[in-house]
C-alpha cells in the first residue's frame, strides 16, 4: 500500500493568505496536482489535520472544492485549527468516519490497516485523545490483531526540541501508550502539526511527522526561540506500507533539474 500524507493545509476563508504571507489555497492546489501526477499513484491520501485555519464552514467549502479534484481515495483527521463538527458536515460527501462523535477512521486493505485518531480539542492548541477514542482504538486493535496497523493523528506524542510546539503536542501520550503496549501489530505513528519532516522513535515505536506543502515551522532548537515560520522547499510524505514494514519518502512539489543518468549508453559510469 502506498499512502500520500498531506498535512496542515491552513486554508482560510475567501482564499486569504495565512499570516498575511502564505497563499495556502494555491499551495493546496499545487499539492493536489502533484499527488494526482505521482507514478505509481498512491492507494490513499491521508490528511493529518489543520485543514482549515479557523475551522469555519466557509473554509471547508473551499477545501472540499479543491479536494474533490483528488483522483485518489481520501481520509482525514482533524487538527487543533479544525472544528470537528464543521469538518464532518463540510466534507461529508468526500470522507467517511467510523465513530459517531469523533473523527476516527479505519481502512483495511489486505493485511494492512490504516487507523485515524481524532486528537483535536476544540478551541485549544494541544492534543488529547478522549476516553471514547482510546476505547475505540483498543477495540479496533483487538479486532485487527492479525494485521499490520499504521496510525495517523495530528498531534505527535513526543517532544522534538521545538519549544513553542512541544508545549502543544499530545498531552495524554501515556494513555495512548497504555493501549498500544497491549498489542504487537502497530508498525508506527504518522503525525502532522509540526510543519517539518521529523523521524523519531517514541517508546520504541517509529513516528513520522509529515513535511509542509506550504509553510514550515522554523528549525530553531533553542527551547526559548520565538515561534516563526519559513518558506522552505515544499513537500509531502509518501509511505510505502508492505507486510510488516513502513518506508518513508519525501516527495518535493517544486520542479527540480532532472532526472539525469549515472551511466552512458554503453553502461559505463559517466566521468
Amino acid at each position: 500500500m502506498l499512502i500520500a500524507q498531506l498535512t496542515d493545509l491552513h486554508v482560510k476563508q475567501d482564499g486569504k493568505p495565512a499570516y498575511r504571507k502564505v497563499d495556502t489555497l494555491r499551495c493546496l492546489q499545487n499539492a493536489v496536482q502533484h499527488i494526482n501526477h505521482l507514478n505509481p499513484r498512491p492507494d490513499y491520501v491521508v490528511i493529518t489535520g489543520d485543514l482549515g485555519d479557523f475551522g469555519t464552514e466557509q473554509e471547508y467549502q473551499i477545501i472540499r472544492q479543491e479536494l474533490e479534484k483528488l483522483q485518489i481515495p481520501l481520509r482525514v483527521v482533524p487538527g487543533n485549527h479544525d472544528h470537528r463538527d464543521n469538518l464532518r458536515v463540510g466534507l461529508q460527501q468526500l470522507v467517511d468516519f467510523d465513530h459517531p462523535e469523533f473523527c476516527n477512521f479505519v481502512v483495511e486493505q489486505g493485511e494492512q490497516v490504516l487507523l485515524g485518531l481524532d486528537s483535536s480539542v476544540i478551541g485549544k492548541p494541544y492534543g488529547f485523545l478522549s476516553s471514547q477514542t482510546l476505547e475505540w482504538l483498543q477495540s479496533q486493535l483487538a479486532r485487527l490483531s492479525k494485521k499490520s496497523v499504521l496510525i495517523f493523528l495530528h498531534h505527535p506524542p513526543m517532544h522534538v526540541g521545538l519549544g513553542h510546539m512541544d508545549v502543544q503536542n499530545l498531552t495524554n501520550a501515556d494513555s495512548l501508550y497504555e493501549v498500544l503496549s497491549q498489542f504487537d501489530n502497530v508498525r508506527g505513528l504518522c503525525a502532522g502539526h509540526l510543519h517539518r519532516p521529523i523521524t523519531a522513535t517514541w517508546r520504541s515505536i517509529p513516528v513520522w511527522v509529515g513535511p509542509s506543502h506550504s509553510h514550515s515551522v522554523t528549525l530553531h532548537l533553542d527551547p526559548n526561540a520565538p515561534s516563526s515560520f519559513s518558506l522552505e522547499p515544499r513537500a509531502i510524505q509518501l509511505l510505502k506500507f508492505e507486510n510488516d514494514s513502513v518506508v518513508s519518502h519525501i516527495s518535493y512539489i517544486e520542479d527540480s533539474d532532472g532526472p539525469h543518468p549515472f551511466f552512458d549508453e554503453q553502461g559505463r559510469l559517466i566521468d
